[in-house]
């Protein structure tokens, strides 16, 4: 009987699998930022559900974040691993944030709201701002510096991330562009993830082309 047999081959064969889950995912906080651009544009009104929902986006780019990062930063690199974890402690933060705003602040008037933001609550809102946009930032020049990724939605990205992290100092139609912006580039890197052969682990795009070699025999097992 004749078989190639290698389970480090196998296990990397089996990654690919999440990592199409992995972009598939990415499309749904697209779709939620989405929601949340119309709701602030008036063109949706505010239910509880568009409330609910509201903070998923954040909540969901973490699966997109780190297959992206699966398939397109140098596992090996320092800098692309700590652009990575910073990026999805700023996303984790960042739920948090729109947790309070969307399902507490939304059933207080503007008094309390003001009077929870001149304690702790306002500290940790814009520490966790500060994270959300440095994470962001590092972690798109890492897709950049890498050059696996394409690089407008990264770019776009990151010029989106700036002004959404910076929400209480600019105008509003400022930010419903940003949010537009980040929607489209959310959209291209989870297509690009689903449909471009960069989906693939490097080191298994590597043993393919061993396997595949004219010079490469197959291993006989003989019973």
């Amino acid at each position: 009987m004749s078989i190639m047999t290698n389970p480090s081959v196998e296990k990397e064969t089996r990654n690919l699998f999440p990592i199409r889950l992995m972009a598939v995912a990415g499309l749904a906080p697209a779709a939620i930022l989405c929601v949340n651009a119309a709701k602030r544009a008036g063109l949706i009104e505010i239910t509880a559900a568009t409330q609910l929902v509201a903070p998923l986006a954040q909540a969901l780019a973490l699966i997109l974040v780190v297959g992206l990062a699966a398939v397109a930063l140098r596992q090996s690199s320092k800098y692309s691993s700590v652009a990575l974890a910073l990026n999805v402690l700023g996303l984790a933060a960042a739920t948090g944030v729109e947790w309070v705003i969307n399902l507490v602040f939304v059933e207080l008037d503007r008094a309390q709201i003001g009077m929870l933001r001149s304690g702790p609550l306002g500290t940790a809102f814009l520490a966790a701002s500060m994270i959300f946009l440095l994470g962001s930032i590092l972690y798109c020049s890492a897709l950049l510096r890498d050059g696996k990724a394409p690089r407008i939605p990264a770019v776009a990205y990151a010029v989106a991330t700036i002004p959404i992290a910076l929400r209480n100092f600019v105008p509003e139609l400022i930010l419903d562009l940003a949010l537009v912006l980040l929607v489209a580039s959310v959209i291209w890197l989870a297509l690009w993830m689903l449909l471009s052969k960069g989906f693939q682990p490097e080191a298994y795009r590597g043993r393919a082309d061993v396997l595949t070699s004219p010079t490469v025999r197959p291993v006989l097992v003989t019973p």
